[in-house]
């Protein structure tokens, strides 16, 4: 079965009871994010992808749960044994301990959006 955050996000709303609508208003009321119904939809049936940085952290809070939770059963593909590895260089350097726990949060969402993008 192939992973599909779309997929993950729908049936983690439907396992708690909650309709389109309701998670709409929860996103606008609690986070000050607008999205439409058909926005919900094609998220869920993964037309769209979800904003890592915003809407991610958001749904995340909605359904009570942990942004990793949505990626459990990411499945990331094997290379073969035969192909190198390329390395990469940091560019940037962080001081982990001065940034908030939002700004950890944002940064994480973002690495997570990163690297499945270049899968």
């Amino acid at each position: 079965m192939t992973f599909s955050l779309g997929k993950r996000l729908k049936a983690t709303r439907e396992s708690l009871g909650l309709t389109q609508e309701q998670v709409i208003e929860q996103l606008e009321n609690r986070y000050g994010i607008i999205l439409s119904q058909q926005a919900i939809s094609t998220i869920e049936n993964g037309k769209r992808k979800v904003d890592a940085e915003r809407e991610l952290p958001a749904f995340a809070g909605i359904y009570g749960k942990t942004i990793d939770y949505f990626y459990e059963s990411l499945q990331l593909p094997t290379t073969p044994s035969s192909a190198p590895i390329p390395k990469r260089k940091s560019v940037v350097t962080i001081d982990l301990e001065a940034l908030t726990d939002r700004d950890k949060l944002e940064l994480a969402a973002e690495l997570i959006h990163n690297v499945l993008q270049e899968t």
